[in-house]
């Protein structure tokens, strides 16, 4: 079975199928949930997940110090059976998900539950709770060049700003916080950036005039406007708002449009290897 397939056939997926996927014999279980999750629609329900960062299993007192997910369906146009606060430790009763083979480019479904009942909200884990203190302190990446950064653990990304030719520009390192190495590389390619910002600032806005002038004439609301719409003045409009980098070397740098594009951000991409690759607009 192919990836596809695979994907299909878990969307074709009843309830009832569904929740096969699971053991019977319920557990239980306390989580430290921390933030994130979503829903996916299957055959008639959603599937919704919202994540945890570790949990202890209440029979053997063992401490699981794996990020998961627990589970419930929620049948459409009904309220959702459970409700799950961010940074809460919860006791749960639930099943444990069934080992299953995946086809390749697919995650396994490792430390998943299925919720059958919420025991106790806050519940009393002197474990937990200490990694819940630990999990809240802020974690900030401190530079003479970029200032300090501080980790957003929801978009697991550092988070700043830096002057920029007499304005400010927001910076975001999408990297994990215990990637060493792709910090290492992030800060690198925005150290570049800034301390050179003039050369930085003038080619991007050249870059993206001469990707997109054309496109703007087309957006323009009459010829008398797109004929005074130039590269040269396409790029003096234009300005610098957020640069973001990845833990790879690459980055995206968001520009405003000045109404060039009726308020859609645009976005050049590349990285210091290659230079800048691509134009396009967003949002």
């Amino acid at each position: 079975m192919n990836l596809l397939e695979y994907m299909r056939r878990r969307n074709k997926m009843t309830l009832s199928e569904w929740e096969d996927t699971f053991e019977k014999k319920e557990k239980e279980i306390i989580v430290l949930r921390h933030e994130g999750g979503g829903g996916s629609l299957r055959n008639g329900f959603w599937e919704w997940d919202a994540y945890f960062l570790t949990n202890v299993d209440c029979e053997t007192g063992e401490l699981h110090k794996e990020e998961g997910r627990i589970e419930f369906p929620v049948i459409d146009k009904e309220e959702p059976p459970f409700q799950f606060d961010e940074e809460s430790i919860y006791k749960l009763r639930v099943r444990e998900k069934l080992p299953e083979e995946v086809p390749e480019g697919a995650l396994p479904s490792k430390n998943h539950f299925l919720v059958v009942e919420i025991l106790e909200r806050n519940a009393v884990c002197p474990e937990l709770e200490e990694m819940l203190i630990e999990y809240r302190k802020p974690v900030v990446l401190q530079d003479d060049i970029l200032g300090d950064l501080t980790y957003d653990k929801l978009l697991k990304s550092f988070e700043g700003s830096i002057d920029w030719l007499g304005g400010k520009v927001h910076l975001s390192l999408s990297v994990d916080k215990d990637n060493k190495s792709g910090i290492t590389k992030a800060k690198k390619l925005l150290k570049t950036m800034v301390l050179e910002q003039e050369k930085w600032d003038a080619d991007l806005r050249e870059f993206a005039a001469g990707k997109l002038t054309k496109l703007a004439c087309e957006w323009a609301e009459s010829d008398e406007e797109a004929a005074k719409i130039t590269e040269e003045s396409f790029a003096k409009k234009i300005s610098l708002k957020l640069l973001w980098v990845t833990a790879g070397g690459s980055f995206t740098a968001y520009l405003d449009d000045d109404e060039l594009f009726f308020g859609h951000s645009i976005a050049v991409s590349g990285s210091l290897k290659k230079g800048m690759i691509s134009a396009k607009i967003e949002g």
